[in-house]
């Protein structure tokens, strides 16, 4: 990607207050961490994930076309655990608040014993039980294999900070990709079981496992587990000073890993489109 063909540079086209606002942190001039999350980085990600779902159409999708997507998503879901365990690790001597919410959210990711299973579980089983779709296993496209080495790089770094913004990118996107996720799979269920919605028992499960705020695994009154584990991130960006997180430095990392995921799914697209041909 690049400022030609970026989503984020094209909302930042579009919204000169929020470059005026990026450009502000970068060189230390803006500092307000909620207006950043709720003036700037939450609207961006709501205005790039519609065109993104724009562009996937799943109500139009192929058989061949659905099963690449759902392929190619499972696979962030097999290492999202280990990379929020990893980033834990990494935080954990320079700011054991954030370590805390990381571990929090790998439990939930991962499987806590006694509470819900890991989610990969749960969503690969659900594929297999009510589509009979195998990915366990599936070998990621390069486009994908680009996204988890980002992650990787970036659960390793040495600057806690940007691990913050970087996992609070990763975060606020996830209910809008599950939103997009499930209309992909309910797509599949109509097009080979003649099924979709909670017809499809598993996945149904799982959906309201993570996007309902009165789903018994929310351990947050009021948040869904998606919404609370996005707001639990963004709070070390709202309360920077308090917990000493670096502005320009967690703006920075929201930004690589923003734009690692939406490139992702424009060489996905590509890839779609490509099939029809």
């Amino acid at each position: 990607m690049n400022p030609e063909n970026s989503l984020v540079h094209a909302y930042l086209a579009a919204f000169p207050e929020t470059r005026s606002a990026v450009n502000g942190i970068l060189l230390g001039n803006f500092t307000s961490g909620n207006d950043l999350v709720d003036k700037h980085l939450a609207p961006m990600i709501d205005w790039v994930y519609g065109r993104i779902a724009d562009r996937v159409t799943a109500s139009e999708l192929t058989e061949p076309q659905a099963r690449m997507y759902i392929e190619e998503l499972s696979v962030f879901a097999r290492y999202n655990a280990q990379f929020l365990k990893q980033a834990a690790t990494s935080v954990e001597g320079f700011c054991p608040e954030l370590a805390h919410e990381l571990r929090r959210n790998h439990l939930e990711e991962g499987g806590e014993r006694g509470k819900v299973p890991a989610h990969y579980v749960l969503y690969s089983g659900a594929l297999l039980a009510d589509l009979g779709l195998l990915v366990n296993g599936h070998v990621p496209a390069p486009e994908t294999a680009l996204l988890v080495d980002l992650h990787q790089w970036m659960v390793g770094s040495h600057m806690p900070s940007l691990i913050a913004g970087a996992y609070y990118a990763t975060e606020a996107v996830a209910i809008a990709e599950t939103e997009i996720l499930r209309d992909i799979t309910n797509r599949y269920g109509e097009l080979t079981v003649d099924a979709s919605g909670s017809e499809l028992k598993n996945l149904d499960y799982y959906y309201r496992l993570h996007l309902d705020d009165d789903h018994h695994a929310a351990q947050v009154k009021g948040m869904s587990v998606e919404a609370a584990h996005i707001e639990g991130l963004a709070q070390f960006i709202r309360k920077a000073d308090l917990f000493h997180i670096d502005l320009p430095q967690a703006l920075d990392g929201f930004l690589q890993i923003l734009e690692a995921m939406t490139a992702w799914w424009t060489q996905l697209n590509h890839r779609a489109q490509e099939m029809n041909r």
